[in-house]
């Protein structure tokens, strides 16, 4: 039979199953500790990048791509359809004001003049022919007129003569009543003439005015004519380097074709490019700071380009230093248009292991151990990155790119 057990062996056992307890705990928990530090995973120091956090100013800027371009560019077309003969200027090569850079076929052009001239010589002769057609119809008019003139103050004086004897009853009726209409058709007739003489000269005179005009407008063309044959010996129109030139002997170029640039590469300006989703950001006067070789210039957005193509919007930089040795005519350079600045901030030199603003996890050295922390970063440009919370100063940051570790809590850095 089973007896039942007294309280000092209940305690006694009760004892024994919490000292078991125990042990047990401390085991598996030792055995948690020795496991994590077995398989803790290990970084080599020299495969990572450090950089202590600061109080600093960071820039908030957006990033955009850009060429170098020259300030002042001369872009020079063919302002005729012709074929090239001769290139006297390769690209690189130093010309001055008036060095003539390709020769045009001028032959077109030449028999065009011609042409334009001759019918220029019609024209006035045509003008003349005219004017000797109005001086015979006034002269030929006027003499119509003069004797019609004669014949009323004829008619005129038979009239008064009809009339006289009319009253002394030598005369009948009849006879005097016809020299009365003798005279009024005489008048009529004269006044008929007048009125074909003014018709006349206001005709010829509007024939004039005609020629007149087609001969302005055929020496208009004509000086055209002479200035695209001017332009056509294709010069530079000042001092500067040969950019490009259609080096092509005996191809064909069209009116309006490009044929040379000219640039004084003695200043420079900048074109960039940004997506078309920062472009409500963009406005002229922004400051903007261009990365040539390694060095910051200053500058500001001069003019925005209205048409986006391809999601793309262009936008010129005038540089505060154009003359800078660093620039090169199309040297692609990194632009940073400047939207904000912010002072007194913790900031970190920025690097891969950031990816934009916002609540991320980085990795924080202490010691030899890499801790992965929560921090939010604020605005970021190509030098530093802002940490709003999360990095206090002077704490190491890791700033290589630690995307494969990301799930871990900590890393142990080896030095060697």
């Amino acid at each position: 039979m089973d007896r039942e057990l007294s309280q000092t062996e209940v305690n006694q056992q009760r004892s024994k199953r919490w000292i078991r307890f125990i042990i047990v705990g401390v085991f598996i928990g030792a055995a948690l500790l020795a496991l994590r530090w077995i398989i803790t995973p290990d970084l080599d120091s020299d495969r990572i990048a450090i950089a202590v956090a600061e109080l600093g100013k960071v820039e908030d800027a957006l990033s955009a791509s850009g060429v170098v371009e020259p300030e002042f560019e001369q872009v020079i077309t063919s302002p005729i359809q012709s074929r090239i003969e001769a290139v006297f200027f390769e690209a690189g090569e130093h010309v001055t004001t008036g060095s003539q850079l390709v020769r045009l076929n001028k032959e077109s052009i030449t028999l065009r003049q011609e042409s334009q001239q001759e019918q220029l010589e019609l024209l006035e002769n045509k003008k003349l022919q005219l004017e000797l057609q109005l001086q015979k119809s006034r002269n030929e008019l006027q003499s119509q007129f003069d004797i019609y003139t004669l014949k009323i103050d004829l008619f005129s004086s038979k009239l008064k003569l009809r009339e006289k004897l009319h009253t002394l009853g030598a005369e009948s009726k009849d006879i005097l009543d016809q020299a009365r209409l003798e005279l009024l058709i005489a008048k009529r007739e004269r006044e008929l003439l007048s009125s074909q003489m003014e018709n006349d000269e206001k005709r010829l005179q509007a024939d004039l005015r005609e020629v007149d005009l087609q001969i302005a407008i055929q020496k208009k063309s004509i000086l055209e004519v002479a200035r695209q044959m001017e332009r056509s010996e294709i010069q530079a129109v000042g001092d500067g380097v040969v950019t490009w030139v259609k080096d092509d002997i005996g191809a064909t170029v069209l009116v309006g074709d490009v044929v040379a640039r000219v640039a004084d590469l003695r200043s420079y300006k900048v074109e960039a490019h940004i997506s078309d989703i920062h472009v409500t950001r963009l406005k002229i006067g922004s400051p903007v700071r261009v990365r040539a070789n390694k060095e910051d210039l200053v500058g500001t957005i001069s003019s925005i380009i209205p048409t986006v193509q391809n999601g793309i919007v262009s936008f010129l930089i005038d540089l505060e230093d154009k003359t800078n040795t660093n620039l090169r005519s199309n040297l692609r350079v990194d632009v940073f248009v400047i939207t904000s600045f912010r002072e007194n901030v913790v900031r970190a030199k920025n690097g891969p292991y950031v990816n934009g603003s916002g609540v991320q996890d980085i990795f924080i050295l202490k010691g030899n151990i890499a801790h992965r922390q929560r921090v939010t970063v604020g605005a970021t440009n190509l030098d530093h990155v802002e940490f709003i919370d999360g990095v206090s100063v002077g704490e190491q940051v890791i700033t290589s790119d630690m995307e494969d570790f990301i799930h871990l809590d900590q890393i142990e850095i080896k030095t060697k």
